[in-house]
């Protein structure tokens, strides 16, 4: 019995995972699948195993940030107003330790890896359909996110995930088939972070790459090859065209400053300097002002903008901060980013030993300065899943020996 509930485990993580990059339209079948965890879990109830994943430092602290915000909320009288994201961050915790429970965590890789394939696949369809019939790739519109079935920005980082799973199974695999379909997934996943120009998700890719060769070469082989990359990606940067319109706007023949581009066209321009607005007009220094009422001082903002289109989008909209750190230390005051950012810290300190594992939490770090996590539900699970790879990999015991 225990067997066989623990093989069902397995499958369903293997599930779960394959769903989230499609979760915008299977969101009742995930969290079916994550009660059913649940359950499994209570049934299967193993101290020891549990203990292994919340005696870790970096859970203990962001356990503690979990109980900052929920005293905070309370004794502010915004408990309810701010219960959607309070929920959310606990979840987190809960999905950490709903995925660390997994006995092979193979299954929760390859899972993602597969689902992301499937989306990428049908997004690059529908994209090159797009291209052929207009003859013009122009992936600046809003009108193209609807040819991606995961949203732009995290399918690009989804892929950045999925490249650096892979390239840890290329290393240490001794099966011959799954080290080439390895790579040439790589290969695939890297030519689709072009298709799809992603913004964060290619300069995500490229920090992470460049801190690769500084962790593994000599000061002088790092300072040279960091040079040339910076190079490569420049040019291509500057002669791809689609490339070119979404970092520099080049499109815009009308404004010749390239700030000018940015505030007219960066809609995290108006959002990142209202959220600034916000942090001096409040001052919430210590404590902070809650998600709810910081969401609606944005949106009381964005009423004050003059040209009406913008101002009806971005309402319509409801745009969040787009910055999990801006929108923490707005909604929890300075102390709960310190709480944050000791979290952040540990993870690093606690990563470090491994490339790969380092490479996923540096992402994940990355990806929260253009990006509220904790807003969305999809977030919890893209958190933990990111921590519980990290994890995984760096208790790997004897790798060269795994066939993964």
């Amino acid at each position: 019995m225990k067997n066989t509930l623990e093989k069902t485990y397995n499958y369903l993580g293997f599930l779960i995972c394959l769903s989230i990059p499609f979760m915008t339209y299977a969101k009742a079948f995930v969290n079916i699948v994550m009660i059913c965890l649940f359950l499994i879990l209570v049934a299967l109830f193993d101290k020891q195993k549990i203990l292994e994943t919340i005696k870790n430092k970096f859970f203990i602290l962001f356990s503690i940030f979990l109980i900052f915000i929920t005293l905070f909320s309370i004794f502010n009288l915004t408990f309810i107003v701010d219960f959607s994201e309070t929920r959310k961050i606990a979840q987190t915790l809960l999905l950490i330790v709903l995925f660390s429970f997994t006995n092979d965590k193979r299954f929760l890789i390859y899972g993602f890896i597969f689902g992301v394939f499937i989306s990428s696949l049908i997004s690059a369809i529908n994209i090159i359909n797009y291209y052929f019939n207009s003859l013009v790739l122009l992936m600046s519109k809003s009108s193209v996110e609807d040819l991606f079935v995961t949203q732009r920005l995290y399918l690009g980082f989804f892929i950045v995930i999925s490249v650096i799973l892979l390239l840890h199974i290329y290393q240490i695999s001794i099966n011959k088939i799954q080290k080439y379909s390895s790579l040439l997934l790589i290969l695939y996943f890297t030519f689709l972070l072009f298709l799809i120009s992603s913004r964060s998700a290619l300069i995500i890719a490229v920090v992470i790459f460049l801190i690769t060769i500084i962790y593994n070469l000599k000061p002088l082989h790092s300072f040279l090859l960091v040079t040339v990359v910076g190079l490569i990606f420049s040019t291509i940067i500057i002669t791809n065209k689609n490339l070119s319109n979404r970092f520099l706007y080049s499109e815009d023949s009308v404004r010749s400053s390239f700030i000018d581009k940015i505030k007219t066209h960066e809609p995290r321009y108006d959002i990142w300097k209202f959220s600034t607005q916000i942090f001096k007009e409040e001052k919430p220094y210590l404590f902070g002002i809650g998600t709810f009422k910081t969401q609606e001082l944005l949106v009381s903002k964005y009423q004050l903008m003059p040209i009406e289109k913008r101002k009806n989008w971005f309402i319509e909209r409801n745009f969040n901060t787009h910055n999990q750190y801006v929108d923490i230390v707005l909604s929890y005051g300075i102390i709960g980013l310190l709480i944050f950012m000791m979290f952040i810290k540990e993870l690093i300190a606690f990563f470090y030993k491994n490339i790969y594992s380092l490479n996923l939490v540096l992402s994940l770090i990355l990806f929260l300065f253009v990006e509220n996590l904790f807003h969305r539900q999809l977030g919890s699970f893209i958190f933990a899943l990111t921590l519980v790879f990290a994890l995984f990999i760096i208790n790997l015991k004897n790798e060269k020996n795994i066939n993964c």
